[in-house]
């Protein structure tokens, strides 16, 4: 059970990495820069869209879709490791 809790939150992890990436990546829009990976846009739309469907998440210019998914993420990871000490172990050893 550890490994699989282990593996959710790496991949917890790896989408987190993702929405930052895409973060900075549409504030470099706004310096005429236009370059968005694919399939950063294939992992991240749909879970943009299911936040967007049930919040409405735009106030002016700004989008907080970002936050609230960064927000739950780091939510979901918490009650994972505080269920499960083990992995917060596992995840020290496997920084250092």
């Amino acid at each position: 059970m550890t490994i699989i809790i282990l593996s959710l939150v790496i991949f917890l992890e790896l989408i987190m990495y993702l929405v930052i990436f895409d973060i900075i990546l549409s504030w470099l829009s706004l310096a005429w820069v236009n370059f968005r990976p694919r399939f950063i846009s294939d992992i991240i739309g749909p879970v943009y869209k299911y936040i967007r469907k049930y919040i409405p998440t735009r106030f002016w210019a700004f989008d907080f879709t970002p936050i609230i998914i960064l927000l739950w993420i780091s939510f979901i990871k918490w009650m994972l490791l505080m269920n499960n000490p083990e992995v917060n172990m596992l995840l020290d050893q496997l920084i250092r």
